[in-house]
């Protein structure tokens, strides 16, 4: 029976890798297909915030909003009420449950044993190195800031003042800048500080674009999913190791040192 069992279940893997096969070669033909289409945000600023997000050649408008028309604004209404009740509904709910377990007496349940710090530390390093790997090769690698273009017409009265506001403007800019280049890649850049004497406020005006790959975006997730995979089978396998072992007297009378104790305060 058991040489039967397991052949069944030899047969109904078998079964199920071939009915995945052709799912995960049209996931494959997908992806290839998409991985070359570029992904990108627009962000503008000009006394109002833009932004655009753009997939190929479609664009989706996300500021300024669009205004609400009234049926809109009345389904609103009573999406909200509707879901005020259901968040009623639960605490209800919730509080009544907790008034049935009050009556019933439990067991105080025994106090977990804490993890040292150490441990933790150890625990999170390989994560923490995980997300600056995930950073670096998303940022640096995928992420390219198409156009940059930042333009600000400092306005003063005092000529003296304007110029240290405009000198310590081109120091912010010289601090930024270099830190960027490091981290993206830039194609296009303009930017241009100067003061206005005639002008009575200061106007900025500024044009990003940030365009990244969707095959690139896969890569990186799926080489940081590898590397998540391997952390979480070390992390089991060391947690395994370091249980400690029990003989076998202890496994069969597990409560013989107690017995023990007992006795000798009898005595």
């Amino acid at each position: 029976m058991k040489i039967l069992r397991k052949i069944g279940k030899i047969l109904l893997l078998i079964l199920v890798g071939l009915l995945a096969l052709p799912i995960l070669l049209l996931a494959a033909v997908i992806l290839l297909l998409l991985s070359p289409l570029p992904v990108g945000a627009r962000f503008r600023y000009n006394g109002e915030v833009q932004l655009r997000l753009m997939i190929a050649c479609f664009h989706k408008t996300i500021l300024p909003k669009k205004p609400k028309t009234r049926k809109q604004l009345e389904k609103e209404k009573v999406k909200k009420a509707k879901k005020a009740e259901k968040k009623a509904a639960k605490k209800a709910e919730k509080k009544k449950k907790k008034q049935a377990q009050s009556l019933i007496s439990k067991p105080p349940e025994p106090p977990k044993p804490k993890q040292p710090l150490r441990d933790r530390i150890e625990g999170l390093l390989p994560w923490a190195k995980l997300g600056v790997r995930f950073v670096r090769e998303f940022f640096g690698r995928r992420l390219c800031i198409k156009k940059l273009n930042i333009r600000a017409a400092l306005a003063g009265g005092d000529p003296a003042k304007l110029a240290l506001t405009n000198a310590k403007a081109w120091q912010a800019i010289g601090l930024v800048i270099p830190a960027l280049e490091q981290g993206f890649r830039i194609k296009e850049k303009r930017i241009s500080v100067y003061p206005d004497f005639a002008a009575d406020k200061t106007e900025v005006e500024a044009d990003a674009w940030i365009r990244l790959r969707i095959g690139g975006v896969l890569l990186t997730l799926l080489r940081c999913g590898f590397k998540a995979l391997g952390i979480l089978i070390r992390g089991k396998l060391s947690g395994k190791k370091k249980e400690p072992e029990q003989s076998p007297e202890e496994q069969e009378n597990p409560q013989l040192p107690a017995a023990e104790d007992s006795g000798r305060e009898i005595a």
